[in-house]
């Protein structure tokens, strides 16, 4: 089984360099990283910046790891006011993936606006994706039926299901049962299980601070630190690429070995 590690953007400063943490990452065995090219400078305005482009193609070569690309989370397709800036971020992420080989593309599902401008929108990024054999993984925001609706009327080979269990966890309110009734929805869509822990709990909204504090939100803690069944929904699945997606830096800094994150998502 496949597993990586998300590295999101404010991991990385004059310490930590791209480099030293993909080193990092494959000394505990992890298999992949996702990787968010608009933050590491290779996109502005719009327009990928072909010299810094290089330069990160060269580390990701270096040290020898499989990378998937991240679209921006203020990616929203829906947005008809101001389609034309969204779409033009994301296919300059497209053409990053195609010149760097990536082979699958996570971006989130829109909150807001017009949902069948975002279907349009991802069957032409899905028509220019699969003559370069790339995967588009559409995430649930929250729903997994909002964007499983996107996937099917979209219907196209090349774009799949990315299952963030956390996510669909908080749209469950916690409940164990329904999640598990969503997840099964989306099993055979599912081309990879993003995954992170919370208490399944959205209210009351509190300062940012305070929601560990209260266990509420989108907390992005280890798999065993909160209340999510990892095991019930693994063994749904069969040989599936699995994603972990922490944000604290401590946490990031310690992470356990693929095999210590397994048996934790196994329990």
């Amino acid at each position: 089984m496949k597993v990586g590690v998300s590295i999101y953007p404010h991991f990385l400063n004059e310490r930590k360099t791209l480099a030293s943490i993909l080193a990092d990452i494959k000394v505990k065995n992890y298999d992949f990283v996702q990787i968010f090219p608009h933050a590491l400078g290779v996109i502005k305005n719009g327009t990928v910046i072909e010299e810094k482009l290089k330069e990160i193609e060269t580390i990701l070569k270096g040290v020898e790891i499989d990378y998937i690309v991240r679209m921006p989370v203020s990616l929203n397709l829906r947005d008809n006011v101001y389609y034309s800036r969204h779409f033009k971020v994301a296919k300059a992420v497209l053409d990053v993936a195609i010149k760097l080989g990536a082979k699958t593309i996570v971006m989130q599902s829109g909150k807001t606006g017009r949902l069948d401008l975002e279907i349009d929108s991802i069957k032409a990024l899905a028509d220019i994706a699969e003559n370069f054999g790339i995967n588009i993984a559409l995430e649930n925001t929250f729903s997994v039926k909002d964007t499983l609706y996107v996937i099917d009327n979209v219907n196209k080979d090349n774009v799949g299901f990315a299952l963030d269990v956390a996510h669909a966890f908080l749209s469950a309110q916690g409940d164990e049962n329904r999640l598990l009734e969503d997840v099964r929805l989306g099993v055979e869509k599912t081309i990879i299980l993003l995954v992170h822990d919370n208490f399944g709990k959205m209210f009351p909204q509190v300062e940012p601070e305070d929601a560990l504090a209260y266990g509420v939100g989108d907390l992005h803690l280890l798999p065993g630190e909160g209340k999510i069944p990892f095991g019930k929904i693994i063994r749904l699945f069969k040989d599936i690429p699995i994603l972990l997606k922490v944000k604290d830096v401590k946490t990031f800094e310690n992470l356990p070995s693929k095999s210590d994150l397994l048996q934790r998502l196994m329990r």
